[in-house]
């Protein structure tokens, strides 16, 4: 089973931290703010007017991220270094697609709405390795989790109509996901480039429903992984 793959990433970077010396910088403190790029999830199974909304939105890209991440050095050994880390994220999706509104509402009208605009406000925890080069060049591998706590759900064609938006707070685990990066430090400062290689997610059944005829219909989570890029700037201390 795939998961397998998140377990023996997280027990690397535990194994990791464990096998090499002292040595390097000696940082304790490190905040990072981030901004990203994802492929839209342009799944819509059987749905019957799935083609007409592809074809309105042929554009590939169009889900951002923004977070901002505190971490404190639990391990320093010749050039690796491990991070535990708190993060407050925000995710913007901009793909047009039908979703359940009776989430939101339970006694409701069974009709169809449409929404644009997919904000998520999540907390993560994050266990980092970190590998440096030289003096400037940094290697990292993210393991982390994200917890969902707000989510908002509007159409701006139909903004103050219909209940738009549509929000609720909650608390539980989202997705657990793996970053490979490349940063570039200068004195107590660095910026980086990462890319998402894995991640392990809940379905959302707000967008996953039977208005699209999801197969999936006892599924609880799933592996799916468009393509994401986040560009990073940092600062030591």
């Amino acid at each position: 089973m795939k998961f397998s793959v998140i377990i023996s990433a997280f027990c690397f970077l535990l194994i990791v931290q464990n096998i090499y010396c002292q040595g390097g910088m000696q940082q304790k403190w490190m905040v990072t703010t981030s901004a990203g790029i994802e492929k839209h999830d342009k799944r819509l199974f059987d749905y019957p007017e799935k083609e007409m909304l592809l074809e309105m939105q042929p554009e590939k890209w169009g889900t951002y991220h923004f977070g901002i991440n505190v971490s404190r050095r639990i391990r320093q050994q010749n050039n690796f270094y491990g991070f535990l880390g708190l993060g407050l994220g925000y995710e913007n999706a901009t793909f047009l697609r039908p979703f359940d509104h009776k989430y939101f509402y339970p006694i409701s009208y069974d009709y169809l709405l449409y929404q644009n605009r997919y904000n998520k406000i999540t907390t993560s925890l994050s266990l980092s390795t970190i590998y440096e080069i030289g003096n400037h060049w940094l290697f990292s591998v993210d393991m982390v989790s994200s917890f969902l706590l707000f989510r908002k759900i509007n159409n701006t064609n139909a903004e103050g109509t219909s209940r738009f938006p549509y929000t609720k707070g909650t608390l539980k685990l989202d997705d657990i996901h793996l970053n490979l990066g490349v940063n570039y430090r200068v004195g107590n400062f660095m910026i980086g480039l990462k890319g998402r290689a894995l991640n392990f997610q809940k379905i959302d059944k707000i967008i996953f429903n039977y208005y699209l005829k999801d197969p999936r219909t006892d599924q609880r989570w799933e592996w799916h992984n468009p393509l994401r890029f986040d560009f990073t700037i940092g600062y030591m201390w």
